[in-house]
């Protein structure tokens, strides 16, 4: 009986030492995570940089790539922010 006793000692000492060592590496693994917030890449291109050429109406759009364009981008910004979108006007970027 008292090598049972042994056996569920060593058992229970070994199943608390691993289930703390886990805890401690999630721990590590989170605090990693959160120091990552705090070196964000800024982006590279800023806005004064990029060159616009003059604002579209729907109406002024007679190329069928153009067309294609503004319906991908309004599709794309629909999925980004889950809502309605109304497109009322488009810049052509160079």
């Amino acid at each position: 009986m008292p090598f049972i006793a042994y056996a569920l000692s060593d058992g229970l000492f070994i199943s608390i030492f691993s289930i703390i060592v886990v805890f401690l590496i999630i721990l590590l693994v989170s605090v990693v995570i959160k120091l990552f917030q705090y070196f964000e890449e800024k982006p590279l291109i800023k806005q004064d940089q990029i060159e616009t050429k003059k604002i579209l109406r729907i109406e002024d759009i007679t190329d069928e790539d153009m067309m294609v364009a503004a319906l991908v981008a309004s599709i794309d910004y629909q999925d980004s922010i889950k809502g309605d979108v109304r497109v009322t006007s488009i810049k052509e970027i160079k």
